[in-house]
């Protein structure tokens, strides 16, 4: 009876899109098990100029006593962090320079353009099961010297542009160096209303083209880079919100956004009002950028960023210059109320296609 349990689970386990039930099938006895070896890794040195050069893991093939199909995950950690390198069905794991850098720097906290040592090492499982069957290799210590690497961005097609034109699709950035994570705040009802029954939709793009990659899927998705889907759009559906903050991970290809219904400016240059009339921004998706004003600020007046007229989401601070954006000051979520330079009439721009997004407070003549 064990044998046919053995033959059915091996079966299952080589079909993808199959799920073993954990409730009536069981692996040989974990004395039979043997775990994965990582093979010790050289140190690897990162610049601009070898970024895209590859570096492969390679490790002995583990065993669950039965012949099913193994999911290898290769963690690194630094110091208190743990960051996934990336997944594999063989015995091997071949990555960039560049992807490296990016894990090391943004999931592990090791400083750009420093040198730390770091350790390695992976888990296997029984591929396509919840079962606990997780077994840990060796660790392998090597030296990583990171880069900081520019920013990558992409772009966001949709009905909110007014139509469709791919042309003038908004560009949004990285949320740092090498991450394959991008953000950007949209106001998806700025080309039309919706239609009852119907979406405006949108697409994420690597360039503003149709010849280049594009990804689409109905409704938001996971795993959508799927070649038959090429040619459908992302939607919110009838109750989509006026406001989106779009967050695409390009690593394991999913979307996600956070819905709001108004983005606005308060705070005490209304004095008639102090602290209690917003002033909603408004979206350019020609520009890519919110816009709101003039508003007269008196000496010491100070204002914030707030998200729904409400206190749960907000945006202040704004004394680091961006390094991208001329004239431009780094917002932080949560951070302390701000000030003009000098008392004056502003139009405040308000750039949300990169992390931390970024202000532009624009005196008038």
């Amino acid at each position: 009876m064990k044998n046919k349990i053995f033959i059915a689970l091996a079966a299952l386990a080589l079909v993808c899109s199959c799920q073993i039930d954990v409730d009536k099938t069981e692996l040989s006895s974990p004395a039979a098990y043997s775990v994965p070896v990582l093979e010790d890794m050289a140190d690897i040195f990162i610049d601009n100029n070898n970024s895209n050069e590859q570096v492969t893991f390679l490790w002995s093939e583990a065993s669950f006593g039965v012949p099913v199909q193994i999911l290898y995950s290769l963690y690194a950690t630094y110091e208190d962090k743990t960051a996934l390198l990336g997944t594999s069905f063989t015995n091997s794991l071949t990555l960039t320079k560049s992807d490296i850098n990016g894990i090391a720097v943004n999931s592990l906290g090791i400083k750009a353009n420093d040198a730390a040592d770091i350790s390695a090492y992976l888990e296997a499982k029984v591929a396509n099961t919840t079962l606990e069957s997780v077994k840990s290799s060796n660790t392998v210590s090597f030296n990583v010297q990171t880069f900081k690497a520019k920013l990558n961005f992409i772009y966001i097609c949709g009905q909110f542009q007014n139509g469709w034109d791919v042309a003038n699709a908004p560009q949004f950035w990285e949320t740092g160096g090498g991450t394959k994570t991008y953000k950007v705040l949209i106001d998806y009802l700025a080309g039309g209303t919706i239609t009852p029954g119907q979406d405006q939709g949108f697409k994420i793009l690597t360039q503003r083209a149709w010849a280049g990659d594009y990804w689409g899927y109905d409704g938001l998705t996971p795993a959508w880079n799927c070649p038959e889907n090429g040619d459908k759009n992302f939607q919110f559906g009838e109750s989509a919100k006026e406001i989106y903050q779009i967050t695409v991970n390009l690593n394991d290809k999913t979307i996600k956004a956070d819905g709001y219904s108004a983005i606005s400016l308060i705070g005490s240059f209304d004095e008639s009002a102090e602290w209690k009339k917003d002033v909603d921004l408004v979206y350019d998706f020609a520009q890519n950028i919110w816009t709101g004003g003039p508003i007269t600020f008196s000496s010491g007046n100070e204002f914030l960023i707030r998200f729904n007229h409400a206190w749960d989401k907000k945006l202040g601070t704004a004394t680091k210059a961006s390094d991208d954006v001329e004239n431009g000051y780094e917002l932080v979520e949560g951070g302390d109320n701000m000030k003009v330079p000098e008392a004056g009439t502003y139009i405040m721009k308000i750039h949300g296609n990169r992390t931390p997004m970024v202000i532009v407070m624009e005196k008038q003549d």
